[in-house]
């Protein structure tokens, strides 16, 4: 039969709250609890206990899938920087812009040389030197056309090789990266269970019931629950990892 000194946890009614299943109204607070006595002096402190060191403790296959999380994040890292795509479609359309333009100062300079290859344009000697003019301006500017079109063709180049490199690279690695994928998926459930079991305890961590506030206050709640859930989980698999055996 239960302590009658300790009045037992309310949970929360919040419409959205995906910890219990009501439709009642919304309550500013996630849990209340009103103990008549200090939980120290209650028979169900080492029941809690337990039940809050089997939530904190990683066991061992959660452990590898946080390590087959972290391989696909350091094989990100080492992959080529990826090409920012608005700097890639400006490279092409400057490209485009360029060899336009030499286009154009090349067919200008082709009109010329065939006005100037016809005899009748020695009878107009005033047009033929205007011509002539336009003509040694024109092979000027086609000489920096070419080199702006050269350079245009180098930066789009060189990025399309960085963002080939970067496939390949990740092509490489994709049993590695499907492997981090599916365990994220697999650690999300995880996450979200320990949320649940953390939220279930009459007397929650304070990290978890002040740390997180509320649903109802913080649109972002499950997101921050989540990071911070995770954040954690990392912490204590290291603190495991390091733990000398007794």
């Amino acid at each position: 039969m239960a302590d009658p000194r300790f009045a037992p946890a309310e949970r929360c009614h919040s419409a959205e709250c995906r910890h219990c299943a009501t439709d009642s109204p919304a309550t500013p607070s996630l849990w209340r609890y009103a103990p008549n006595v200090p939980a120290a002096r209650t028979g169900e402190d080492a029941v809690r206990s337990r039940a809050r060191a089997e939530l904190d403790e990683v066991s061992d296959d959660e452990a590898w899938l946080w390590r087959l999380v972290e391989e696909a994040d350091r094989a990100v890292e080492g992959a080529p920087a990826v090409p920012d795509p608005a700097l890639l479609a400006a490279a092409e359309q400057a490209l485009v812009q360029a060899m336009a333009f030499e286009e154009r100062i090349q067919l200008q300079i082709r009109t010329a040389q065939r006005l100037l290859s016809r005899a009748s344009s020695w009878l107009r000697p005033a047009y033929r030197a205007a011509v002539a003019r336009q003509l040694r301006r024109d092979r000027a500017t086609a000489v920096m056309a070419a080199v702006q079109r050269g350079r245009a063709a180098d930066t789009v180049d060189r990025l399309r090789s960085t963002a080939a490199a970067r496939a390949a690279y990740l092509g490489e690695h994709k049993v590695t990266l499907a492997a981090g994928r599916n365990a994220r998926r697999e650690l999300l459930g995880i996450i979200d269970d320990l949320i649940e079991g953390y939220a279930g305890l009459a007397h929650p961590p304070a990290w978890f019931r002040f740390g997180l506030g509320t649903p109802g206050g913080n649109p972002d709640w499950l997101r921050t629950a989540r990071e911070t859930v995770a954040a954690r989980r990392r912490t204590t698999m290291d603190a495991q990892a390091t733990r000398v055996p007794d």
